[in-house]
């Protein structure tokens, strides 16, 4: 079957930009701060094994095998909220254990940046990414039943859908760890209690909203757009009880 060059190029710039968005940001940060490199990676391997190694093996390959699961993942709010808990506990939690152990010399606003972008980033080349790269792959190949069933499903409004979805993942990502950064500097552990609970209520809407409403894919977006703006907005307040001695960038 063949696929309209436009919609190969636009899966291209999907992928490049998956790559590129984490990959620019942590060399601007590291051009105008120094030593931001271990909360980055960091942020990348506490993704990796809290949810690649832990969470979603669990849930794809255990739980599957249980009554309790099968019955629940037929009800969207309960599979909703599973789904956004165990995905926050996890992620907070590693981000909590990350900052308050391993990076005690790392707190600064520039590092909780770092974090989010290597957390947010890593997540964005292993779902989006490494799994664009392969559809690529498949679909160019052509001589598939499989590269026809990708071919169909690819269009534009997907493929732009997804990264502008992959671009608010970051934002809510830095966002949340600045609140984790936050609740370890500030020995205040309600801003990881908040954490868990945006974190929580974003994936939860996402399986929600269409699941028990039939909404479409542009009002669970605009959920984690919403999600952002706020971040963002509260990342700016909280801005000078990081650095009060003068401006970020």
């Amino acid at each position: 079957m063949m696929v309209d060059p436009g919609i190969i190029a636009s899966l291209i710039v999907l992928i490049f930009l998956c790559f590129a968005i984490p990959i620019g940001g942590f060399i601007y940060l590291s051009v105008k701060k120094k030593h931001v490199a271990k909360p980055f990676f960091i942020g990348m391997l506490v993704f990796f094994v809290f949810q690649m190694v832990i969470r979603l093996p669990v849930i794809q390959l255990v739980l599957p095998q249980t009554a309790w699961f099968i019955a629940m993942s037929r009800n969207p709010w309960l599979y909703g909220l599973f789904m956004g808990g165990t995905a926050a506990i996890t992620e907070e939690l590693g981000r909590y254990i990350a900052v308050r152990f391993w990076l005690k010399k790392n707190r600064r606003y520039a590092d909780g940046i770092a974090y989010g972008l290597g957390h947010g980033g890593i997540e964005a080349m292993l779902l989006i990414g490494v799994n664009n790269i392969a559809n690529l792959f498949v679909v160019l190949s052509g001589s598939s039943y499989m590269a026809a069933l990708i071919a169909v499903q690819l269009n534009y409004a997907t493929i732009y859908i997804t990264l502008f979805e992959r671009i608010l993942a970051i934002i809510v990502q830095i966002g949340l760890s600045i609140l984790v950064f936050y609740a370890v500097r500030s020995e205040q552990l309600r801003y990881l209690i908040f954490a868990l609970v945006i974190h929580t209520m974003i994936d939860a809407a996402i399986v929600i909203l269409p699941g028990a409403f039939g909404v479409s894919v542009y009002w669970t977006e605009a959920v984690v757009f919403l999600a952002a703006v706020i971040l963002m907005a509260w990342m700016v307040k909280i801005k000078p009880r990081f650095d009060p001695e003068g401006a970020f960038l």
